[in-house]
């Protein structure tokens, strides 16, 4: 039986120093926890088989349900399913999917594709392929009984509030996901927490169990690891056969290339006109694609031209679905008034502004909301709020007062 070489990441960067464990596969209390730069680690790898733990703050947990029943169709189906709850660009996310339910139902985890290339950039580079990448929020113990699960560290909280579904924080923020979470305060937290840590949550307000008793995070998530119900991020072009075909890609494209110049040879002025007409069909192709990228709502293109000048002009315009540029004006002075607030995406559609927003904490989200409560232009609604160590992601919809 092979080893297991488990590694909890942060960073993808090779001298990042991160927790890993060495145990057998029927391992199940026992695991000692070392730490080494990823690059040492990875060294080390062998023939072992490799399971990467990744931030659940990072990961966000979601279900769909779509007709189809094969994985695939499932998965293909994802990110036009979720589109209208996510704030950034389905083309930058991916998406990996769990086990049907028994309501027919699909988890779903999305991440961005930046940060699934950032934590498997000294993998690629060491020639390690891991086996799975796991949120950490699915390696919490499982929910029973509005009974949800948590692990507490310095700087931030996880927390597992259902089979598939989680969050992770600021250990300062936590009361305020909880209340979004849970406004009924329905939920009894368990929390896991390492003898480093001190966290006090006597104040917290909902019914708390301290679970202490080990020294590495990576140790408590381990003894509570089941691949069979969690979500491996390592699917679509992540999965190993994809990565197997962009090993053979570079000689499939020389390949192709020596036979486009054998061609080029031998019919010339022919080719380059083929070459003409398919670059001129490209372009029209990518004019088309890029249209619909602005304006989603526009699926049928029958003279580009003329509906792209219908389009501004109603942007331009008044009434419900011409309230871009006020929207916008809104969302400018919005900004001004609150430092620190970046914007990430935006997208406009049926009369709404969405907006994805960066900041350092939720303080900002309150100032913004203070913000649109003085000045009537536009409505605010606050579509999500997710604090993590990286910062603040905020979605916001805005549309005419």
């Amino acid at each position: 039986m092979r080893e297991i070489l488990y590694i909890r990441l942060h960073s993808g960067a090779a001298d990042a120093v991160c927790a890993y464990s060495v145990a057998r596969p029927d391992a199940a209390l026992s695991f000692a926890v070392h730490r080494a730069p990823l690059g040492e680690i990875l060294a080390h790898a062998g023939t072992r088989r490799v399971i990467v733990l990744v931030p659940g703050a990072d990961v966000r947990l979601t279900r769909i349900t779509v007709p189809a029943r094969q994985p695939a169709k499932v998965l293909q189906a994802a990110p036009y399913a979720l589109e209208d709850q996510l704030a950034e660009d389905v083309d930058t996310l991916h998406f990996a999917l769990g086990p049907r339910q028994a309501d027919g139902s699909h988890p779903v985890a999305v991440v961005a594709r930046a940060r699934m290339d950032e934590w498997l950039a000294a993998f690629r580079e060491a020639g390690v392929q891991p086996e799975a990448l796991i949120p950490e929020t699915l390696c919490l113990p499982e929910t029973q009984d509005q009974r949800w699960s948590a692990l507490a560290e310095p700087g931030q909280v996880t927390v597992r509030s259902a089979a598939y579904s989680g969050f992770g924080c600021l250990d300062g923020d936590l009361p305020l996901f909880m209340e979004l979470a849970d406004p009924d305060k329905q939920a009894q937290l368990r929390i896991l927490m390492p003898r480093n840590f001190d966290g006090d949550f006597t104040a917290l307000g909902w019914p708390v169990e301290l679970l202490p008793g080990f020294v590495e995070p990576l140790e408590a998530l381990l003894q509570h690891l089941h691949l069979e119900h969690s979500i491996n991020l390592l699917q679509g072009a992540y999965s190993q056969r994809e990565s197997l075909r962009r090993l053979w890609q570079p000689w499939r494209v020389a390949a192709a290339l020596a036979v486009v110049w054998l061609v080029v040879a031998a019919l010339d002025h022919g080719i380059e006109v083929i070459r003409l007409k398919h670059a001129v069909a490209a372009q029209q192709q990518a004019n088309v694609q890029r249209y619909q990228q602005i304006f989603p709502g526009e699926t049928r293109i029958v003279d580009l031209a003329a509906q792209a000048e219908q389009q501004m002009a109603r942007l331009k315009g008044g009434g419900a679905h011409g309230s871009f540029l006020p929207l916008l004006e809104q969302l400018s002075g919005a900004l001004t008034a609150t430092p620190g607030l970046q914007t990430q995406a935006l997208q406009f559609r049926d009369g709404a502004l969405f907006v994805s927003l960066t900041g350092t904490d939720l303080q900002q989200l309150e100032s913004l909301r203070g913000w649109f409560a003085q000045h009537t232009g536009a409505q605010l609604d606050v579509q999500s709020a997710n604090a993590g160590n990286d910062g603040v992601q905020i979605r916001i919809k805005l549309t005419p007062a």
